[in-house]
């Protein structure tokens, strides 16, 4: 089996990356490959500090990557596959792929954030730097179809396909029971689960529930996680409470494990109006317990959300459309139904890591041409 060697970010903090990566070691994949781990992210850094330039994040992203190369020369990796995001984060990883290479190991770089926040919406001298920074490797693993654009700027880069994924049987009963019941409850539960703040819909958010509830008071909505940046949860707060919305519109901690699966257990709808999105972890965890999605149309989520189908999709940015969306999901009862259907089936046919793992094996023996054979379980 070939040697490979896993760099990314496992809990704490919670995080979609660290979610995945926490899904894809309790896979089969540790028993397909010769794989070891290496953790290239500070667990001690509060969430609303990742990715950000600040001195104590520079002391920690080079401890990081010295950790990475400690395990490179020890391990030796034939692949060593890196996760990566916006940010500080890519020019860390852009020094790991520097030092992989150095020691003769194929690199396939892994980006979990979305094309525009990496690349499109920067200066011309990031866009440099990430074309150069993808050259360097000999592929990229990408989530989404927005990515599609890699390749047209980058015509010889190597691209594979490879949506997130979750393990199922954690959220498999919650499903049935969704597309099982039948639920007579008058009062209609909207969560968000994830970051709080501007850059994920919150305010927007925060103002569409404001229209729903003036249509319909037997709603209630749960914002659940930490803020994104500092302030930005007092903010919130402060424009419920001065709506007079508190016993509709509540703010909840970030959660994990069991406390998560009851959340996602008695809501009826899921809402994620993101303004940039790689592909969410927690809207797959959504799908996978049977609940109608309404998003936003950016990034990966366009692959989740079919609209019509397992939800509905907005544009970013319009409080007004989102709030119509919502308003149309809580009026119609057996569309909400159907689209419980529609996701709890997404999510069985195309977010089991134990399906994606047999994708990612056959990348892995791409990369080291086809003279190694890498047993694949179908």
């Amino acid at each position: 089996m070939p040697r490979v060697l896993l760099a990314g970010h496992l809990p704490p903090p919670m995080s979609g990356i660290g979610t995945y990566y926490q899904n894809l070691l309790g896979s089969s994949l540790p028993s397909r490959v010769n794989l070891q781990f290496i953790d290239t992210s500070s667990r001690r850094r509060p969430l609303s500090k990742t990715g950000s330039w600040s001195f104590s994040n520079l002391i920690s992203a080079v401890v990081d990557c010295v950790r990475f190369a400690r395990a490179v020369v020890t391990y030796r990796p034939e692949i060593c596959h890196i996760a990566t995001a916006f940010g500080l984060s890519f020019v860390k990883h852009s020094v790991c792929i520097g030092i992989a290479k150095l020691f003769g190991s194929k690199v396939l770089l892994h980006p979990h954030c979305s094309f525009y926040i990496l690349y499109e919406r920067q200066s011309k001298a990031w866009q440099w730097f990430v074309r150069r920074v993808a050259r360097l490797g000999d592929g990229v693993v990408v989530l989404s179809n927005e990515w599609n654009k890699l390749q047209e700027i980058l015509p010889g880069c190597q691209i594979y396909y490879l949506p997130n994924a979750i393990n199922l049987h954690d959220y498999v009963d919650v499903g049935r029971e969704k597309i099982e019941s039948k639920d007579d409850d008058q009062c209609v539960r909207v969560l968000y689960l994830g970051y709080l703040g501007k850059a994920k819909g919150s305010f927007d958010l925060i103002r569409a529930a404001q229209m729903v509830l003036s249509l319909e008071r037997g709603v209630v909505f749960d914002l659940v996680g930490q803020e994104h940046a500092a302030g930005e949860v007092e903010q919130l707060t402060a424009q419920i409470v001065h709506a007079g919305l508190e016993p509709f519109i509540r703010i909840r901690p970030a959660v994990a494990g069991a406390e998560k699966i009851e959340l996602l257990r008695s809501a009826d709808l899921f809402v994620y109006p993101s303004y940039h999105e790689g592909m969410p972890m927690a809207v797959i965890e959504a799908m996978a317990c049977g609940l109608p999605i309404i998003a936003t149309r950016v990034g990966g989520l366009p692959d989740l959300v079919h609209s019509g189908l397992n939800g509905l999709l907005v544009p970013a940015g319009q409080p007004n459309q989102l709030a119509s969306a919502i308003h149309q999901l809580v009026i119609n009862a057996p569309m909400r139904h159907a689209m419980q259907k529609g996701s709890f089936q997404l999510a069985q046919e195309n977010f089991d890591v134990e399906k994606l793992v047999p994708r990612l094996l056959r990348i892995y023996q791409t990369l080291l041409s086809s003279h190694l054979e890498i047993p694949v379980q179908h």
